[in-house]
Formats: C-alpha cells, structure tokens, sequence
C-alpha cells in the first residue's frame, strides 16, 4: 500500500492515482457534484442566506400566458376543444393573480397587457366550453370578463347563447338582458337580434304552459281532477266491500277505506321521495367528486398541492356569491338612447296583463276571468264564502281591485334617509324615496279550497324614484316585473335604472349604496302588503 496514492472506485477494478490527478479530478467537479457535498461542510454563513425559490415574475407570467393562448387557439382551431380549454386555463392561472395587485407594482403597461390577456382568456374559454357544451362553465366564464367590463360585446352575447341552451326562464331572462345590452352596442347586429326573439318566444312558451296550468285551476279543473279521484276511490270501495262479503269478513266503512287508502298513498309517496332524495343526494355528491379531482389534476399538473371538498366547496360558494351580486348590479340605461325596435320590444313588457310574471304577453282583457261570487253584506257573519256555497269545496273572490290600491300605497311610502353622511363635499343629508307609482298591473284572488282560503296575487309595477345627496339630486326608475305570492319578498326582483348618465364617479358608488338600501325599503313594503293582504277574510274586501 503506497500513502502517496489515492484509491477511487471506477466499476470493475481500482484506478491509481497520484496526488496531481486527485487534484485535477476535484477541479473537474460539476455543480450538480458539488450540491452533493455534505451539508456540514457549508458554513453557518452561507446557510443563512439561502432563499426559498420565487415563482414566475409577472413579465414571465406574461409571456407563458401568451404561449398557452396561443397553444389553446391552435388546438380549438383544430378541433379539440377539451384541450383547448386546459390550455386557456393554465393562462387564466397565471394572469388572473396580477389584477389583485397594484399597477405600482406590476406597471402600469404590463397590468393593462395581463388584463387584456386575461379576459381574452375567459373569452376564448367560454367559446371551447359552449362547442363541448359545457354551458354552465360557459356562462361563468363570459360572467367572469362582465365584471371587469360590463359592456364586452362577445362575453354578453356567448353568455347568451349558453343560457338559451340551458332553457330556465332564469337563464332565458338574463339571456335577454343581455342580447338588449348587446343590440343597444351594436344595433346593426342581426345575430343578436335573432337570438333576442328567439329567447323571447322561448319565454312566451313556458308562461303560455305556466298559464294554462293556472287557467285549468281558476277554471274548476283541479276541481274536476278532485271528482275523477274521488270516483277512482269509490270504484275501488265497491271492489273491496265486494271480496269482503265474499271472503265472510267483516264489511268496512267508506270512510275508513278511504282512511286507509291514503295511508298507503302518503306511505308510498314519502318513500318514493326518500328514494329520489337519495338518488339526487348521491348523483350530487359523485359530480362534485368528479370536479374535485378533475381541479386537483389541474393543480398538480401546474406544481399546486391539492384542495380538500371543504376547500373547493368554499372557493365554489364564493364565485356563486359573486356571480349573485353582478346580476343585482344597477343597470344604467338611457331610453332616449334605444332605436324604435328596442323601444317597441320595452313596449311590449309594460303591456303585459294577467299573471304577467310567469304568463308572458297575455293581456288583461284577453287573460281568463275568474267567476265572481256574491259577497255578503253582513260584515259580522261569521260564514266563509257565498250563500250557495257553505260547504266550502272550491270558490274564488275577486281582490284585485283592493289589492292594487293597497299594493299603490306600500308601494308609494317606501323612503329612507339619513343625516350627517360623508359627501365628496361634507356631511350632509341623504334622502332617497319613491317619488311616483307609475303604474301596478295584475290581479288578485282569494281562492277558497274546504273553507281555507288561499291568498293569490300577480303584479308588476313601475316606480319613479329621487335621490338628494346633500345639495346634488339624481333621479331614476325602479320596476319590480314579478310581485307574486310564489315569491319570498326578500327575493323580489327589483332593476334599477338612473336617469340620463346618472351619478357622477365622485358620487356613484355613495348613490348606489344608498339605492340598495331603497331597493330593499321596497321590498319591506311589499312585505307588508302581502301581510295585510292575507289578513283579508272574505267579507271585508
């Protein structure tokens, strides 16, 4: 054994070497070779200063995002829109960061570059999901770029292609909504237009089903439906009092048959909607399932940890929330600004009569009529309904004409106001009220079903509202298209539309605070009709 020789290990046998080669081998080291040392051999100092590796810098989240919109372009281009929207989203991921931070930070220009690049992104998402036909995905996206700009042509009108598809009188009437908006920005669009009427007629076809399904009602037809069943029931006694007596046993009452009968009825239908329960409850839980791990696949494919179900169930509650908020937003809307067919098409809405919220155009002379009965005159009788009809199986009043001036009064208190609040140019006071009821149009009826009566209305209203802040006024209207029993007060629909351009920015986000809070005034009011109204009996209309 020489001491002047180094041994180092070299696959089959050993290689000597003299202390010159040792040293030209250490010197020949790579870095990966070097990052292997032990870590003990690193000094105190050099371990301090170790830094945790960054991400992408904004100009590079840039740049990638540009690569992956150009990746998703090509691949929607040939077909493949699955990947397509993979690729879109992986941009949406690296861009959508950069809007939360400020253009100090980032730079003014690059900002506006991400923005741009952003919504570019949802846009083109929004077209690789409605050729899947993943109109839910379809429609947030389009939602996502109308928060930033509410007036982008192409995010209004695929949101509106996507919602047409979905054919829910709620997603048919935000597609209108939007295709308006849409054809007021590009009158010339003939597209859009024909969108428009076929989102109407779609509209006019689940009211005119809603419609007839009430007018059977009105008309005795639950009534009839009533006869036939009980006629069903009594066949179906004879039957069994026949195999009683023929059994030898004990013959039983109609009235305990028919006790028993429905016994069986309801124990049927409550296990049937047990089961159907179930079968929703487990469907829903394998979907989200699904897009769990379909987000957690994503994730990892762009180096993320995973979400829990508690955690994609918040991030999902949240974007819903959102999405609720936009669609309650104050739509600002000039009417001088419309062409004579979007006048006419605002025209046809106010016309609109008898159950105008679920019936569509059917107007008030031409809608169904209830039959009147004769009211008594005797205010401190106790009876329920008219004199033919003491057994209280099916009778209807007409409260319409009540109900209206009620509903006018409620509707034409609503205010509210406020001292000592911050103004661009002070403290002052704020005031903001129902100036005009222009218009309520329905109808309402006391139906009475056994001696319990049932409180029904429909009506629509349209409302002139003002607004000082401190020494400044503003104006608008309001329009609540569906005040309906069926509807929780606190769900009403209530748009708004400021007059002319409306505030001005110093003032607008203050008007439109003070605005929600007449909306929801409004609301209350309508809550208080609807109070007094159901405690209306008979003989006091």
């Amino acid at each position: 054994c020489a001491p002047n020789f180094l041994i180092a290990m070299a696959g089959e046998g050993d290689v000597m070497m003299s202390p010159d080669q040792a040293d030209q081998v250490a010197q020949k080291k790579s870095p990966q070779d070097t990052a292997k040392e032990p870590e003990a051999a690193e000094s105190p100092e050099a371990t301090e200063t170790k830094e945790e590796p960054k991400g992408p810098t904004n100009e590079e989240r840039v740049a990638m995002a540009e690569s992956s919109k150009e990746a998703g372009n090509a691949l929607l281009k040939a077909g493949d829109a699955a990947a397509a929207a993979s690729k879109y989203a992986e941009g949406i991921e690296l861009t959508e960061p950069m809007l939360e931070k400020d253009p100090g930070d980032v730079g003014e220009e690059l900002q506006k570059r991400g923005t741009a690049l952003y919504l570019a992104l949802r846009l083109n998402s929004a077209q690789a999901n409605i050729k899947q036909g993943s109109w839910l995905l379809a429609i947030e996206h389009a939602s996502k770029v109308l928060l930033i700009e509410k007036d982008n042509t192409k995010a209004l009108y695929r949101r509106s292609l996507a919602g047409l598809q979905l054919d829910t009188e709620g997603r048919l009437e935000e597609a209108r909504g939007d295709l308006s908006r849409l054809i007021q920005l590009e009158p010339s669009n003939r597209e859009a237009r024909e969108m428009l009427f076929k989102v109407k007629e779609r509209l006019k076809e689940l009211r005119q089903q809603e419609k007839e399904r009430l007018s059977a009602a009105m008309k005795g037809g639950l009534y009839q439906e009533q006869h036939k069943k009980l006629g069903k029931l009594q066949a179906a006694y004879e039957e069994e009092v026949k195999r009683l007596k023929d059994a030898g046993e004990d013959e039983i009452s109609f009235e305990d048959f028919a006790k028993k009968t429905k016994e069986k009825e309801e124990e049927l239908e409550k296990k049937q909607k047990e089961e159907a329960q179930k079968r929703r409850e487990e469907e829903r839980q394998k979907e989200e399932e699904r897009q769990l791990e379909e987000e957690n696949r994503r994730r990892a494919s762009e180096g993320k940890p995973p979400v829990t179900m508690e955690e994609w169930r918040a991030e999902a509650n949240a974007a819903a929330a959102q999405e609720k908020r936009r669609v309650e937003e104050v739509v600002k809307m000039d009417e001088a600004e419309l062409d004579e067919e979007d006048k006419k098409l605002l025209k046809e809405t106010k016309e609109k009569g008898y159950y105008h919220g679920r019936l569509g155009t059917v107007l008030s002379d031409a809608a169904p009529k209830p039959q009147l009965v004769t009211e008594s005159k005797d205010e401190s009788s106790p009876k329920v309904g008219s004199e033919w009809n003491q057994a209280g199986t099916w009778e209807e009043k007409d409260a319409s004409s009540w109900a209206q001036e009620r509903l006018t009064a409620w509707l034409g208190d609503a205010c509210v106001s406020g001292s000592n609040v911050t103004l661009p140019a002070g403290a002052g006071e704020v005031t903001a009220k129902v100036s005009k009821v222009k218009s309520v149009k329905g109808e309402a009826h006391i139906v009475y079903v056994r001696k319990q009566p049932r409180h029904g209305f429909n009506y629509e209203a349209d409302l002139s509202f003002s607004m000082n802040l401190g020494d400044d006024k503003f104006s608008g209207t309001l329009s609540l298209p569906e005040i309906m029993d069926g509807i929780a007060c606190a769900e009403l629909r209530v748009d708004a539309r400021w007059k002319g351009s409306g505030p001005s920015e110093a003032f607008l986000s203050l008007a439109n605070e003070w605005l929600d809070r007449l909306r929801e005034r409004v609301r209350g009011q309508v809550a208080a009709f609807k109070e007094e109204y159901q405690k209306r009996s008979w003989n006091f209309l």
